[in-house]
């Protein structure tokens, strides 16, 4: 299988999963597209801010996003507390988001509206493999856009749109 490595890898989401995805991908020198429909990182999180959650910090921080951070001056908080959803925005994903290496990665008010193999239909399977993904974006003022990329990771949640 030959890929094309000068496509990015689309990462679906800013939130826990997202960011910490984008953030180990930078630290293999890749340069992944971060798309988040919200305006802000988390923005699902922001809604149930006020619960707390029932995992401590020490299983909320990753393990490689947090030298990343150390570096910029950042302060872990509490191994044992368990924080706020807020808290774990406030002081975990928005410092990780507007590291330098990663806040020009991520793009804010971007709904992925449908993610495809490029030029394929569903019933085609030869060199499927070979074939970039087709991310399909939709901008705050309506605006569509299509993003080739060699890989995504779809971290973008279920509590925007949960499946009963």
């Amino acid at each position: 299988m030959t890929v094309d490595t000068s496509l990015p890898i689309v990462v679906i989401g800013a939130g826990p999963v997202g960011l910490v995805a984008a953030a180990q991908l930078v630290q293999r020198d890749e340069k992944p597209i971060v798309l988040e429909a919200g305006d802000a990182p988390a923005a699902n999180i922001r809604d149930w801010g006020h619960v707390r959650l029932f995992s401590p910090w020490k299983y909320l921080i990753d393990e490689t996003t947090a030298p990343l951070l150390a570096q910029s001056g950042w302060i872990a908080p509490d191994a044992e507390t368990l924080p706020l959803g807020r808290d774990l925005v406030e002081k975990y994903l928005e410092p990780l988001a507007t590291l330098p290496e990663m806040m020009p990665l991520i793009r804010y008010g971007m709904r992925v509206e449908r993610v495809t193999r490029h030029g394929l239909d569903k019933l085609k399977d030869s060199g499927r493999e070979k074939t970039p993904f087709a991310v399909l974006v939709r901008d705050r003022e309506g605006r569509m856009d299509r993003i080739l990329a060699r890989a995504v990771i779809d971290a973008s949640g279920s509590y925007g749109s949960p499946n009963p």
